[in-house]
This record gives C-alpha cells, sequence and structure tokens, in this order.
C-alpha cells in the first residue's frame, strides 16, 4: 500500500503511517518478502553472490571494481543498497566527498526489535479487538494484527524501539518472551498467555543490518547533508529505503529507490556510449 506521492511527506502523513485498513498497515505481501525476492534471485543464478560482504569500493575513468570476501567484481558502475551505518564499513577508493562521507556518520539506525507471536487462531478479532496498539516506552511499544491471507493461524506483530529495545537485548530468550507476553496479556486478556511460538528478529545485533529498518537523521543532517542522499558520487550510486522520496523507511520505499538507481545507472551507460 503506497502513499499518494501528492501527499505532502514521505510517508503520507502521521494518519495514513499508523492507520490500518486503507493505511501503511493494511496489507503484506501474499507468500512474504520471499515472494518478491525468490523469483529475482531464481533469474540472477549464479551471478548473486552471498556470504560475501563487501570490503573495498575502487572507481577509476573506465569502471568500479567491487572487492568481497573471496571475490572480486569489476563493472562500469555499481549500486550501493545498503544502510548508511554499514555503508561506513566500506573502503572507498578514492574517498567519497566529504559531505557524503559525513552523512554516513550521521544517520545511524537505531535499536528495533521485530517479534511476531503465533496463536492458534487471532483471538483479539473474535473479542472485536483490531490488534493495534502503541504504548511508547514500554517492551511492546507497537503491536499490529498481522495475520496472512488465510487468517489462521493468528499472528500478533511486536515493534519494540529505542531504549524499550536496547533492555530488552539485555535480557535472555526467556526473560524476553515472559516480558512481552505479559505486555501482550495486559493489552489482549489472558488469552494471549496462549502463544504457541514466538519468533524474533532483532535487528539491533545484526551486524549487516545497523540497528533497525531505517536509518534515522538527527536534526539538522538533511538540511547540511541531505542532498547527497541520492547524488551519484562518480561511478557509485546510492539506494536504499532512506534514499526514497515516498514511503521512506518502508520496503515500498526500497523497491523505489531500486528503481530510481537503476534508471540512473542505464541513464549514465546511455549518454557515455553516446558520447563515445
Amino acid at each position: 500500500m503506497a502513499a499518494d506521492p501528492q501527499m505532502g511527506s514521505s510517508g503520507g502523513g502521521a494518519t495514513f503511517v499508523i492507520s490500518g485498513k486503507g493505511g501503511a498497515q493494511d496489507a503484506r505481501p501474499v507468500g512474504g518478502m520471499g515472494a518478491l525476492y525468490g523469483p529475482m534471485a531464481a533469474e540472477l543464478g549464479c551471478a548473486l553472490h552471498l556470504s560475501r560482504p563487501v570490503r573495498q569500493i575502487t572507481q577509476d575513468a573506465d569502471g568500479v571494481t567491487v572487492t568481497a570476501d573471496g571475490t572480486a567484481v569489476r563493472a562500469r558502475r555499481t549500486i550501493v543498497a545498503i544502510p548508511l551505518a554499514v555503508a561506513t564499513s566500506i573502503a572507498y577508493e578514492p574517498l567519497l566527498p566529504v559531505d557524503r562521507a559525513l552523512l554516513h556518520q550521521r544517520m545511524p539506525s537505531g535499536a528495533v526489535i521485530k517479534i511476531s507471536v503465533i496463536y492458534d487462531e487471532p483471538f483479539w478479532r473474535a473479542d472485536g479487538l483490531s490488534g493495534q496498539s502503541a504504548a511508547p516506552g514500554t517492551p511492546a511499544t507497537l503491536t499490529i494484527d498481522a495475520c496472512t491471507d488465510t487468517a489462521n493461524p493468528g499472528i500478533m506483530c511486536v515493534i519494540t524501539e529505542g531504549p524499550a529495545a536496547r533492555r530488552l537485548t539485555n535480557l535472555d530468550e526467556s526473560e524476553r518472551k515472559a516480558v512481552v507476553i505479559g505486555e501482550l496479556a495486559d493489552r489482549f486478556g489472558n488469552k494471549a498467555k496462549a502463544a504457541r511460538e514466538f519468533h524474533e528478529q532483532n535487528w539491533t545485533i545484526e551486524r549487516y543490518s545497523g540497528g533497525g529498518m531505517i536509518s534515522h537523521a538527527p536534526p539538522g543532517v538533511l538540511t547540511e547533508f541531505g542532498y547527497t542522499l541520492r547524488e551519484p558520487c562518480g561511478r557509485i550510486h546510492w539506494a536504499g529505503t532512506e534514499s526514497s522520496a515516498i514511503m521512506c523507511g518502508w520496503i515500498d520505499g526500497a523497491i523505489r529507490s531500486g528503481e530510481r538507481a537503476a534508471a540512473e545507472v542505464m541513464a549514465a551507460e546511455t549518454t557515455s556510449a553516446a558520447i563515445t
């Protein structure tokens, strides 16, 4: 569900972002995200290299060399589509323009944990509840009904952010589960205690996520350095949800950014060929 590009902000405004029916929380891909990236991965075949973290990107007048663990790839141009905080771990030769390098240093990813609590059925619906709740600062900052198109099993998505996520990370697995289930029981009743499964996605401790699903900009960062979010640095082009003008921070924005960066590369190569 995409925001209207004519609306004033990236996500279409606060109402759209937090709304269920007709809003940003309205739908999810049938088959999960694998339904999107699976066919692309299959088409790429052996050209897709997994578990090969990039260490260095070197560019010259003729192209770029991307050096990763155990391999190096030569191309005319490259697209970097990773969180800004993680992009600082790559060595760039020559160095990136100073404003772009400073942007990387100033947009951290924060701390976010996403938890899926599985029940036999979405009991909250029978109780006349939407499943959506918000309690900033608690171990369950936000809850959302995350059931699939089949309705059963019941899936309650719990998102914990900021200091609460850091505190939750310091607990052991059983303690985290008990705390989160306790929060759900307080909001949705004792039926919430009958969880069948408990799955955690802790972006805070993932090396290649940087802490969350979006980098955030403290005051003044976008005013000073925001113009570099989408501006190519020679033969290096930038994608990633943070660089999307629409639905920044969402998968919708990430896909849009990839399409935009790919169009940039093709246009640049067409121009280069015409000049040659």
